[in-house]
């Protein structure tokens, strides 16, 4: 609650600047409000603070009861400054707005005057703030509560490290996988159950196995599969598949059942390890449907790991498995790995005194690792006896003897700032096994929440990304996936701090599944819930409770939990007309051809996600007055017609999510004014019959120079003008840019010369390093003057250029780490041009090495490719590095460069319908087996054969 008294007194004092400012005024009276309403809140800050402590620490229910109604009061202000502010945005933003697709009228509203309806509002929002401000005299006028002062402790950033004390534990489950016979002399378990208390080091025990170098080598395939109540997932970078299906992707969410049946085809043949973590039930009719597949299609000695809470789990499976309790680890492993976490393992100088606090704090841990890591976080800085022995003596130790983990957690909880306090607690509002998330989405859902507050040197994204390494140092997030820059990308909450959010937020983050018997999960009282999301298990569920018992909903995530498009019972109309303090809104995979124009009225609305809607095809044109709108994610809606034409009007929008809308043919007139962009994934120029007075150039991409990451440019080469609105585009000013897909018109009458001088033109920054181009008219491919000069460009992608007859001399490029040729259907022949090699090359002594750092080739769809010759380049300069070598439909092709299969360092090779080399017999009995046969891994035509011993020998390769 603090950190929203914060935020409302700077809401307060940007109200009377902008008075100021813009001469815009109150109704007479009500600026005296605002006074009061300003001096209440300053004066209640540390209450607040205080209050809070009592209820968490001490269960204080009068202090619980004073924190509830203060806080009704603060959401009714927010709401209500909100919506002024917004007016005042309304009438800067709409000043000289012209709607092109009506007449050419302006409307024009200066600032300093207002027309009736504004007036109105005006006066509504003056009445609204003498009522909370009358509201506010009866709260406060029973006199400040008198609560404790609260002690505050600083924390700094700790290492991730081994769990000490699983020596033993972790050799006895290696045993157990390894096959190995067990203390009493039988035969191991097919199936292993690792059980025990959440927080104890079920999965980081598991993780420490499944990464052993011994059991790489006895199983030859290894899945990783996070479980979590009825749902499942594949852990892609965990798993040996060669490439997951989108459906079981680590972002997707499956039935457990439905992804171990359709996977299990992928061990067949296998000596597999298949984990599965947080398993929370298994019952006999899985274990007899799926689970015995694995073992009938795996070879002899496959194995399942299983982390569970319940004990019924391996019961479940009677004497299929061996059960493996795992207890808290003693005190004295507690104490060496607190000495390792907060020292690094060297020897503590800290008085004898000192040590005794800290002896007498880790036994609170009960043996938890993960508990004892927390604390670290929260006594790692040199602070006085006194203040420790502050920590030690918390009401807080007592009053959870029932929730071991709790009072840790909240000791490094009261540690934390106040705003990222709310950061924290956001992730309540998710279940648990939707708590791998990408780092990205929840920054946009905090800035929704105004959680985020930009300072002088950082923009809200960069505040939201040290939050989120503040939380992972603490040990309230982990398991960061780190992205090509160092920076986390995705993390993953531990279920015992997930509980510890859901208990300190109670009523207000709530997550519940609605299935056609209902809701599973409990809630005491809709009207108290802020932030909401609904996952849909089945088609025909409804809608849990009416919208007007959800008035004061400042989230609502709507999910559905299988790829399938519910039909949700329930009027969009009321939803949208009911929930107007929506802050984030997500409704994705709805069955609806439209969203209703009721949408306009959400004007507190920061986020929209309608996402994967695949029925979606117009949006209104009231989404135009969301001015507060900040994420917009309409990805996956791929019938999606236009964009509304009051885009323009949105400059508050930062990320604008349009990917695989394939049906768009333009993008509306005035994109240039969205200079707060950061992300926009597809810029459509606009199609020859279109209108120009209604859609954008290419060269209204000119002051968009904050957009970052991704970016495609659809609709190239098709006018005349192109070239000049591509230099106007001046990409090279988008500093942030990471990936660039340039994809020109595919049906054309003539095959356009200019497309070579568009890409000339469309020069992107230094930070590129992944570049596509597809649709490409010319006859003839270049290397682009700028292409030399960009030192992080590392991956390539050619597709769909089917006039081209060559490839360009793309080994020239030094950094390139990546490169895939795709459906180039006038290709015949790929020669030393493509190296970049002069055919006087053998005469030069300074030789120069082709594709220097290129560690994967692939080609495919090359239907007329029937040659392949690299005959003069000397074998040590091609592509030194190669480990990879993927050629696919490549009918007419008959043979592969030896120089490539005798002399790259290639360990994997993989051939797929590919008929001209099948019929050659290249395969085994042919001349080219002798030069392959190096290589370890080969698949031909989706079977996989590995070199297991002699390099020559046909025998080393074993079918999996």
């Amino acid at each position: 609650m603090a950190h929203l008294v914060s935020e409302l007194l700077e809401l307060l004092s940007s109200i009377r600047f902008y008075e100021v400012k813009q001469e815009v005024r109150l109704v007479v009276g009500v600026k005296e409000e605002v006074k009061n309403l300003t001096r209440k809140l300053q004066s209640v800050k540390l209450e607040v603070a205080d209050a809070e402590r009592r209820w968490r620490h001490a269960q204080d229910k009068s202090a619980k009861e004073w924190l509830d109604e203060f806080e009704e009061i603060c959401y009714g202000l927010d709401d209500v400054l909100d919506e002024w502010v917004t007016a005042i945005l309304k009438s800067e933003t709409e000043s000289g707005y012209e709607n092109p697709s009506k007449s050419k009228r302006k409307l024009k509203i200066h600032s300093s005057r207002f027309t009736c309806g504004q007036v109105s509002l005006r006066d509504g929002i003056a009445s609204k703030i003498k009522k909370l401000n009358e509201k506010a005299n009866g709260f406060f006028g029973g006199g400040k509560p008198d609560f404790e002062k609260s002690i505050q402790y600083s924390a700094t950033a700790v290492d991730e490290t081994s769990v000490c004390g699983r020596e033993k534990e972790k050799d006895r489950i290696m045993k157990l996988l390894l096959g190995e016979s067990t203390d009493q002399g039988g035969r191991s378990s097919d199936v292993i159950s690792i059980v025990g208390i959440a927080g104890v080091g079920k999965t980081y025990l598991a993780e420490l196995v499944y990464e052993e170098k011994s059991i790489k080598e006895e199983f030859n395939f290894k899945i990783w599969v996070s479980v979590s109540q009825s749902f499942a997932k594949i852990i892609a970078e965990k798993s040996d598949f060669q490439s997951v299906p989108n459906r079981f992707s680590s972002s997707y969410r499956v039935g457990l059942n439905d992804l171990l049946e359709e996977t299990a085809l992928a061990v067949f043949g296998k000596k597999f390890l298949l984990v599965l973590d947080d398993v929370q039930e298994i019952d006999s009719f899985m274990w007899d449907k799926y689970l015995k597949c694995y073992f009938e299609f795996g070879l002899p000695g496959s194995k399942v790991l299983i982390t569970t809470r319940s004990d019924m789990v391996p019961v479940s499976m009677s004497n299929h498995t061996s059960l493996f309790p795992l207890h808290g680890i003693t005190e004295d492993d507690c104490r060496s790995l607190f000495s390792h976490c907060a020292w690094f393992g060297n020897s503590s100088t800290e008085s004898e005194g000192m040590v005794s606090i800290h002896n007498k704090i880790i036994s609170g841990c009960k043996g938890l690792p993960f508990l004892v890591k927390a604390l670290v976080s929260l006594l790692q800085v040199k602070i006085s006896t006194e203040e420790r022995q502050h920590v030690l003596d918390s009401k807080a130790w007592d009053q959870y003897k029932d929730k071991p983990g709790y009072p840790p957690l909240l000791l490094c909880y009261d540690d934390l700032p106040s705003k990222m306090k709310r950061c924290f607690t956001y992730c309540a509002v998710f279940s648990k096994d939707c708590m791998k998330l990408e780092q990205e989405y929840w920054i946009n859902l905090w800035m929704a929440q105004g959680y985020l507050r930009a300072t002088q040197i950082k923009e809200e994204e960069l505040v939201g990304k040290d939050y989120f390494e503040n939380l992972i140092a603490r040990s309230f997030f982990q398991n960061a996936i780190k992205d090509g820059n160092s920076s986390t990308a995705a993390f993953k909450v531990h279920d015992l701090v997930h509980e510890f959010a859901q208990f300190l937020t109670e009523n207000d983050c709530v997550n519940v599944e609605v299935s056609s018997h209902g809701v599973i999960g409990m809630v005491s009282s809709w009207d108290k819930v802020r932030h909401l999301k609904i996952e849909f298990s089945e088609r025909n569920a409804s809608f849990p409770v009416s919208f007007a018992s959800l008035k004061n909903l400042r989230s609502l995530l709507v999910d559905y939990c299988k790829s399938d498009y519910p039909i949700v019972t329930g009027n969009q109309d009321d939803l949208l007309s009911r929930l107007t303090c929506l802050r984030a809104l997500k409704l994705s995979h709805i069955s609806s051809e439209e969203i209703s124009d009721k949408i306009g009225k959400l004007i507190h609305l920061r986020y929209l996600d309608l996402s994967d809607n695949q029925h979606l095809k117009y949006l209104p044109e009231e989404i135009g007055e969301l001015y507060n709108l900040q994420t917009l994610n309409l990805s996956g809606c791929c019938e999606l017609q236009r964009l509304p034409y009051g885009l323009c009007r949105l400059i508050n929008l930062r990320h604008l999510n349009n990917y695989h809308t394939d049906k768009l043919t333009f993008m509306p007139r005035g994109i240039e004014r969205l200079t707060s962009l950061k992300s926009l994934y597809k810029f459509v120029v606009n199609c020859s019959y279109h209108s120009r007075e209604l859609s954008s150039t290419l060269g209204d991409l000119q002051n968009l120079n904050y957009l970052r990451k991704y970016l495609e440019i659809c609709g190239l080469g098709n006018s005349t003008d192109m070239i000049s609105e591509a230099r106007k585009a001046q990409l090279k000013k988008k500093k942030q840019l990471v990936t660039l897909k340039l994809s020109f018109v595919e049906c054309r009458a003539l095959i356009h010369d200019q497309d070579e001088e568009i890409i000339q033109a469309l020069e992107p920054p230094p930070s590129l390093e992944h570049l596509e181009i597809e649709h490409y008219g010319g006859i003839k491919m270049k290397i682009p003057n700028w292409m030399m000069q960009l030192a992080k460009l590392s991956k390539i992608c050619i597709s769909k250029c089917r006039n081209c007859n060559n490839l360009p001399p793309l080994g020239k490029l030094p950094f390139l780490e990546y490169l895939e040729i795709s459906d180039m259907r006038s290709l015949h022949k790929v020669g030393d041009e493509f190296l970049g090699i002069e055919t006087n090359h053998k005469e030069s002594e300074d030789k120069k090495k082709a594709f220097p750092k290129l560690k994967e080739l692939r080609f495919s769809h090359m239907y007329a490719w029937d040659e392949w010759d690299a005959g003069i380049a000397l074998e040590e300069e091609v592509m030194p590095c190669l480990l990879r070598l993927y050629i696919g439909f490549c009918d007419k092709l008959e043979a592969l460069p030896t120089q490539l299969l005798q002399m790259t360092p290639l360990e994997e090779l993989a051939v797929d319908d590919c008929r001209s080399l099948r019929g050659q017999n290249h395969w085994k009995v042919g001349v080219d087996w002798h030069y392959i046969s190096r290589i370890p891994i080969i698949y031909f035509d989706g079977k996989r054969y590995v070199n297991y011993k002699c390099p020559a020998c046909d025998l080393a390769f074993n079918f999996l």
